[in-house]
């Protein structure tokens, strides 16, 4: 009798246990399919394309495609521009527009891990204006507060902004890595860098 007494509590917490890692196991949805889950928790994936403070809080753009998300934070978060996140949190409507209410972000692949050369920037800026890059190329011609950036053919030319208090001297014909914001001037119709966080700067590649 015991036997079958232990046997039948063998498999009501097997059962139990199922159960329990069927409701908590959370849908990693696409950012296209957010309307589809209002209400429930998901964990969503995204690059970071915008960042709104306040005193308590952190809204948080997330990119994915040509779909993106808003994120509410509770304080604020450490991703940048231009980093991967996980984001795990509920699905709500705030005003007329949906947002996720963040319970924990995780950083998969920060922007600048991987660099790339500037012809690739300059022939796929439309992914990266508005975050930051990590570009290499030649310095081609430095003033005091902007140098250029060129690639091994000079075919491809960009300029990058820095502050006086740039930690190294930059010299004309290094081949460098440069850190920096990729945006857009409206104005003058052309794009550039931007060295401007702490993050950012320009490293001698050898």
């Amino acid at each position: 009798m015991k036997k079958y007494a232990y046997l039948a509590g063998s498999i009501a917490c097997i059962l139990f246990l199922y159960f329990l890692s069927a409701i908590s196991h959370l849908p990693e949805i696409s950012i296209s399919d957010l309307e589809k889950y209002e209400g429930k928790r998901v964990i969503v994936e995204g690059m970071v394309v915008d960042k709104e403070f306040n005193k308590k809080s952190e809204i948080v753009t997330l990119k994915d495609g040509n779909h993106s998300a808003r994120i509410f934070v509770h304080g604020s978060t450490e991703a940048s521009y231009g980093d991967i996140i996980k984001v795990t949190g509920r699905v709500e409507k705030y005003g007329s527009q949906l947002e996720i209410f963040s319970e924990s972000i995780e950083i998969c692949k920060k922007w600048d891990e991987k660099s790339m050369p500037l012809w690739e920037l300059s022939e796929n800026f439309e992914k990266y204006i508005g975050i930051n890059v990590n570009v290499t190329g030649y310095v081609d011609g430095v003033h005091s507060k902007y140098f250029y950036l060129t690639d091994f053919g000079r075919e491809y030319k960009i300029k990058v902004f820095y502050p006086e208090n740039l930690s190294r001297e930059i010299e004309n014909y290094e081949h460098v890595y440069v850190r920096a914001f990729f945006n857009y001037d409206p104005k003058n119709m052309c794009m550039y860098l931007e060295i401007k966080e702490d993050e950012h700067g320009v490293g001698r590649i050898d």
